[in-house]
């Protein structure tokens, strides 16, 4: 009779195969990489066949690991699930949540939370999400936060994403711009002024060509921002022009003495996802936090 396979084998494989690192699977699975090393090995005697190629500081999968792959991975999903649906989790009892956020919500968010968890011992302690799109999903996946609000959705069954949130966009201009209100903005007058952006550092855009549908022409840059709430004020005391969510316009339109105009442009929605690990839809404390979050929003 032939031996069982170990199957700590193979979720050491779906780890490197997902990570595309044996030194990142070792980071996530608690082991050495000589254990993650090893137990890649052990498979590959099993099988008979090679699994991965190294390549610079990764590795890539070979075509019979893909194959391999796609059959494990719908039973270790389920597996996952399983796990994590044990849990003693109480909401009356002290919790610590970490979640990740953008930050067209993130104020709004947190004094929502604030006052959903006023009498409450659960803690949610929000953080503004990282610019680097490759550790956002590292702590996700190696649970170093909980939950993810972002404004772009991920790849892969790893993931589990839904839209929470749904924005229209708004030019911004402060109260006594000369030239634009609500009877003179057009496409043309638009385009004629000089604008402050919103930069978009980890998809290498400007927000306004990031969510618009049309590809829009060039246009004079007055100033260029990491942050919506920096160009917001450069927009205050200036005759530059800014495009930004609505809700976010409304937020601070008294506060910086702004008036609100309508995009002349076709543009989708600026949407929110919220973004958990796929193995976590059972889990209670990460159910009980996924419903709060929508709750709130």
């Amino acid at each position: 009779m032939a031996s069982k396979v170990d199957l700590n084998l193979l979720r050491t494989f779906a780890t490197v195969y997902e990570c595309q690192s044996v030194t990142k699977a070792a980071e996530q699975l608690d082991l050495t990489q000589s254990a993650v090393s090893n137990s890649i090995n052990r498979l590959k005697s099993r099988t008979g066949q090679a699994l991965f190629n190294r390549t610079g500081r990764g590795v890539t999968p070979t075509r019979f690991a893909q194959e391999l792959y796609q059959q494990l991975q719908s039973p270790l999903l389920e597996l996952d699930r399983i796990v994590e649906s044990i849990d003693g989790f109480s909401d009356t009892q002290a919790h610590r949540f970490v979640v990740y956020c953008h930050e067209a919500i993130f104020h709004s968010m947190r004094q929502n939370l604030d006052k959903e968890l006023k009498n409450s011992p659960i803690e949610v302690l929000l953080i503004e999400i990282p610019s680097d799109e490759e550790r956002i999903y590292d702590d996700l996946i190696n649970e170093k936060v909980d939950i993810i609000i972002d404004i772009s959705r991920p790849d892969g069954v790893m993931f589990t994403s839904s839209v929470i949130k749904q924005d229209e966009l708004c030019c911004i201009v402060k109260h006594d711009h000369p030239r634009l209100n609500e009877d003179t903005i057009n496409r043309a007058s638009y385009l004629q002024e000089r604008h402050a952006f919103f930069d978009l550092t980890r998809l290498d855009l400007k927000f306004v060509d990031w969510i618009t549908d049309e590809v829009l022409p060039q246009r004079k840059p007055y100033s260029e921002h990491k942050s919506l709430l920096g160009m917001i004020e450069a927009v205050s005391y200036s005759e530059a022009v800014g495009v930004v969510p609505i809700s976010i316009a409304k937020r601070y339109q008294s506060a910086f003495n702004l008036n609100l105009l309508s995009f002349p442009f076709i543009n989708h929605t600026f949407d929110s996802y919220m973004i958990s690990l796929t193995k976590m839809q059972s889990n209670k404390a990460n159910q009980w936090l996924r419903e709060t979050i929508t709750k709130v929003i």
